[in-house]
């Protein structure tokens, strides 16, 4: 797997979450790439969405200024 994509798609998937993107949507999100084979972009997803179950949405933030800085 591409690392950077995954990446990528956890840092997308975090700044969604941190402008109150709804969970369940993005679960079907998992669903839509699952179907097209793009499994980075499912575990970046899945990854944000596991994380910030433990953050804060300041802790979210601090971890996308973090991650942008990189």
């Amino acid at each position: 797997m591409n690392k950077e994509s995954i990446d990528e798609f956890y840092l997308i998937t975090l700044i969604d979450i941190s402008e109150g993107a709804d969970i369940r949507e993005l679960e079907k999100v998992i669903k839509k790439y699952e179907k097209a084979e793009n499994y980075e972009a499912c575990a970046g997803i899945l990854k944000a969405i596991h994380e910030s179950g433990f953050m804060t949405i300041k802790d979210i933030k601090k971890t996308i200024k973090d991650k942008a800085n990189d």
